[in-house]
């Protein structure tokens, strides 16, 4: 998908704000783009705002309940907030997953 393609190049050349929008625009318009609610979350996650990662990976989690990068992604996120329990709550979960589990 073109638009995520420009997004990624905006994020690697250093525009996280101008990547995000992108990515903002492109869930919009492409509501089931699991790369996009991932990337988002991750590009928030290295802007210092955890909420918003967290909230757009929840969001993943929740349309993809098999994909356990979700869960790795949120337990780094908890972590960073402090939320220890949280986070090995949501490492297991990565772990179940990633070896097939539900």
């Amino acid at each position: 998908m073109i638009e995520y393609e420009k997004a990624i190049d905006l994020f690697a050349a250093g525009k996280k704000e101008e990547a995000a929008a992108a990515l903002l625009s492109l869930i919009e318009s492409h509501p089931d783009c699991a790369d996009a609610y991932e990337s988002l979350g991750m590009i928030y996650y290295k802007m210092g705002r955890l909420d918003e990662a967290i909230d757009w990976t929840t969001r993943l989690a929740a349309m993809r309940p098999e994909y356990p990068m979700a869960h790795t992604n949120l337990s780094i996120f908890y972590m960073k907030k402090g939320m220890k329990e949280r986070a090995e709550e949501e490492k297991a979960k990565a772990v179940v997953l990633s070896f097939g589990g539900k």
